[in-house]
């Protein structure tokens, strides 16, 4: 038995056709050569600014299997509608980054279940959060929601909202 590398088997087939042999090791010296350019260039951009701190939390919505879609205005302090069944979903907005998301509903932590990034002004920069939460199982209660911001100043905001 005899051990063969793989330079030597491309050499053995390319015996007898030199030209061959020379485009192969043009290519692979090719891509050597590219790869080192690659890693050598910066490519990176300016760095970008910190992330806005947390400046608002808001309850925007409710909707269950008996209430249907509720929103929810700035100023409510509780919901018109009453709300439970099989499925429970409350969604908050939250502008700025927080870093420690937590929700209750009558004292129980509830699971997040969704979330989407929310876009102001259309410019491609992530301005805050809408959060899903499940309450599944609840059919009223208190909702508590806070965040506490990941930089400066590590404000913690909160909201409550109570569900009939």
């Amino acid at each position: 038995m005899y051990e063969i590398s793989m330079i030597e088997s491309i050499c053995i087939k390319a015996k007898g056709d030199e030209s061959m042999l020379k485009r192969m090791i043009l290519g692979v010296s090719s891509l050597v050569v590219g790869a080192t350019v690659g890693l050598a260039t910066d490519v990176s951009a300016a760095p970008a600014p910190p992330a806005p701190p947390l400046t608002s939390l808001n309850v925007v919505k409710v909707e269950s299997q008996l209430g249907g879609v509720e929103f929810i205005g700035l100023n409510n302090l509780s919901t018109v509608k009453d709300h439970g069944g099989s499925y429970l979903y409350i969604y908050t907005n939250e502008m700025g980054y927080g870093r420690n998301p937590i929700a209750q509903m009558s004292g129980q932590k509830l699971k997040k279940v969704d979330s989407k990034m929310i876009d102001i002004n259309g410019d491609r920069t992530v301005d805050g959060w809408e959060y899903k939460w499940d309450a599944s199982g609840q059919q009223n209660g208190q909702f508590k929601y806070q965040n506490t911001s990941t930089n400066a100043p590590w404000n913690t905001l909160s909201t409550s909202l109570n569900i009939k």
